[in-house]
């Protein structure tokens, strides 16, 4: 059973489509839809085309406006005219735009200040309107989130893990299961928790990554101080903050439903002298570490032993060795004695802690050059030769057979609707802390929400324990400078190292562990030890399980009522306006209502047409003016080609009567022509049609 990365068991199930709350934003500008990218392909394009049409007809109300406000009924020049024809002709703001420069351009020479005093208004809102709609133009595509964006997964598989349904015949499969997850949990922090991580894999959770804070030099955390520490201020603390389970890990809720994860951790390198003895009784000797009884490590009241006598062959083990024993804090409601095998040392047991201790040990490593990390020390007995492809080879062996590092582990839940230091546990172990947390929340409803959640972070997120118990050596970043020859160089703080890179895995699997929790397990066998929500309340949280998917496409629709609304009413208002203003103001200012109409396109040219007196017209304030049936309209004479001009019906009717009766009369003379008669016939021919012209 290989692990599973965060994509694949994402895209194993489904997610919901259809509009839900994203409460990041509240009830309100919250609602938001999820379609396919498909569909969310149509809906932008849509949106696109809608806020262009939503301009153009914001533009007719802007042109018949200042159409209104600068019309004048006394007898005005050509640019007058030519502007208020522009504006009520031209479609969009930018094909005004574009006309007005031109006939500001065109005018230059002749009435350069006139033209451009005149245009100025027109201009100025022209480009007003053609740039607000370029804007909103752009972000009307806002409303959507197509890269990234939050949805909801279908938690119609929602289980958490339940040690009670645990059988010896599951045992393996428990382990194998386990150990996928914690494999998948460190390579998810691997690639994901840090500065530079930008790849595919790591946009499953509603943050990448989840902050903490790192405070090194500290105080030694345990009760017997420098007793125990190698340092008095030798010690590292990692805090991971107050962790949302809105914001941070992706449980979708409003305020009320909320809770604020804490876990800390303090580390340091403890003393070896004085807490171990070698037992020469067996053979080879065994060196056994005096921390406190550990039953499942140590059979000689001791909590980890190890071979003292190293094998002559320096390269004979060439890993390391790496165990942890931990203790968990004793809880009221919880019997966590059951999971305890180790009794730390009073130098160590610190109350309302759980205390692990994690030993190394180098085994046969030849170290390339001396170490002075405290936890992988090496090299200070001083160099050994060894022959390594026909070569000696100067190396170090490390200074104690195995050092050993303590850490206390503290956790802390609150509820961020309740105020002052009531709304907070105190930090504590887990058992403890988990305990205590459900006072927090004095109504039923949100007590069960907020313990559903919880158990996913206690049964599903063991820390340390399970990271080591599981990949033991593999844990170590410093295998990645581990080769079949020895081990490179390492820094002097590379225990400060590993354990900032395993404190890093605890924030990454509390984010799988909800999200593992919301989908439920991977692998079908798994469910026999995994139950179900029991209540309408857990299964809500199922189905409000946030993620992040490049997949989808969600829409805010209070951004998608808003753009559709106000479009909407600006499209009504631009067909209603001019008819609305002539109803309302045309008793008062008739002369502006009829400009407007008679600037039309068509109505200049019915204008134009029956000043020629072409045409009977009528519908002459309407948009579309009329003829009766029949009626013939001016031509255009191109005569003179650079100044073309409408030619009245009736004189073009007039001079093709006139072309067609001397065409006529040529044609009777080539005929007569054409004949032989009698000059004296001939010549009254001649007189008769002298007396017609």
């Amino acid at each position: 059973m290989a692990s599973i990365p965060v994509q694949v068991s994402l895209q194993q199930n489904p997610v919901y489509l259809g509009v839900w709350t994203n409460w990041s934003s509240g009830s309100l500008t919250g609602l938001t839809l999820t379609v396919t990218l498909q569909n969310g392909g149509l809906l932008i394009a849509f949106l696109a085309l809608f806020v262009t049409f939503t301009g153009t007809c914001f533009w007719t109300i802007v042109s018949f406006a200042v159409h209104q406000i600068q019309s004048q009924q006394t007898p005005q020049n050509a640019i007058y005219h030519q502007r208020q024809a522009i504006l009520r002709n031209s479609g969009t703001s930018a094909e005004a735009l574009w006309r007005l420069l031109r006939m500001s351009w065109t005018w230059r020479r002749y009435a350069p200040t006139t033209s451009i005093r005149r245009s100025l208004l027109p201009l100025a809102m022209s480009i007003l309107t053609l740039s607000v709609f370029a804007i909103a133009g752009i972000f009307s595509s806002r409303v959507a989130t197509s890269r990234d964006g939050d949805v909801l997964v279908v938690g119609n598989k929602c289980a958490t893990v339940n040690s009670s349904r645990f059988t010896t015949q599951d045992f393996g499969l428990i382990q194998t299961y386990l150990t996928s997850r914690i494999r998948s949990s460190a390579n998810y922090a691997a690639t994901c928790y840090t500065n530079t991580s930008s790849t595919q894999s790591c946009r499953a959770f509603v943050r990448h990554s989840l902050p903490y804070e790192v405070t090194k030099r500290a105080a030694c955390p345990f009760p017997g101080n420098d007793r125990i520490c190698r340092s008095a201020k030798g010690a590292i603390r990692l805090d991971s903050g107050f962790i949302d389970s809105h914001f941070d890990l992706g449980i979708n809720s409003r305020l009320s439903g909320r809770f604020l994860y804490r876990t800390v951790n303090e580390c340091a390198p403890v003393q070896s002298k004085g807490y171990a003895r070698v037992n020469s009784s067996s053979s080879p000797s065994i060196v056994e570490f005096l921390y406190g009884p550990d039953r499942n490590t140590c059979q000689n009241e001791c909590t980890f032993d190890y071979v003292a006598e190293r094998s002559k062959n320096p390269q004979g083990n060439n890993d390391y060795t790496l165990s942890i024993s931990t203790h968990y804090a004793e809880s009221d409601d919880i019997n966590s004695a059951v999971f305890n095998t180790w009794n730390p040392i009073p130098e160590l047991l610190l109350p309302h802690a759980d205390i692990s201790i994690i030993f190394l040990a180098a085994n046969e490593i030849p170290f390339f050059a001396p170490v002075d990390d405290p936890w992988f020390a090496a090299g200070h007995q001083g160099p050994v030769n060894i022959s390594i492809a026909s070569r000696d080879i100067q190396v170090y062996g490390s200074d104690e057979p195995a050092r050993a590092l303590a850490c206390t582990q503290q956790y802390q839940f609150c509820n961020p609707a309740l105020e002052g230091d009531d709304g907070c546990t105190p930090l504590l172990g887990i058992y403890e802390a988990t305990t205590a947390s459900p006072a927090l929340f004095p109504h039923p409803t949100d007590r069960e929400r907020f313990s559903w959640s919880a158990s996913a972070i206690l049964n599903m997120a063991g820390g340390f324990t399970e990271l080591i118990r599981t990949l033991r050596s593999g844990s170590l970043l410093a295998r990645d400078s581990l080769s079949g020859g020895g081990q490179y160089a390492l820094p002097s703080n590379q225990w400060e190292l590993e354990l900032e890179h395993w404190f890093k895995f605890t924030l990454a699997d509390v984010q799988r562990a909800i999200l593992d929790q919301a989908i439920g397990p991977v692998y079908p066998d798994a469910r026999r030890f995994h139950s179900p929500p029991s209540s309408a309340v857990e299964r809500a949280i199922c189905d409000n399980q946030k993620v992040r998917s490049d997949s989808f496409t969600s829409f805010n629709v209070l951004g998608l009522v808003l753009i559709v609304s106000i479009g909407g009413f600006i499209m009504i208002l631009s067909a209603l306006l001019p008819w609305a203003t002539r109803r309302i103001l045309g008793h008062r200012r008739p002369f502006t209502s009829l400009e407007w109409i008679a600037n039309d396109t068509l109505q200049l040219q019915r204008l134009a047409h029956e000043a020629l007196g072409a045409g009977d017209w009528e519908g002459a304030c309407d948009d579309y003016p009329r003829t009766r049936k029949g009626d013939l309209l001016a031509t255009l004479n191109i005569k003179n080609q650079k100044h073309p001009v409408l030619e009245s019906p009736h004189k073009v009717v007039m001079l093709e009567e006139e072309e067609e009766e001397d065409s006529t009369i040529d044609t009777v003379q080539e005929s007569l022509l054409s004949l032989e008669i009698p000059r004296s016939s001939l010549e009254l021919s001649q007189r008769f049609m002298s007396a017609s012209c």
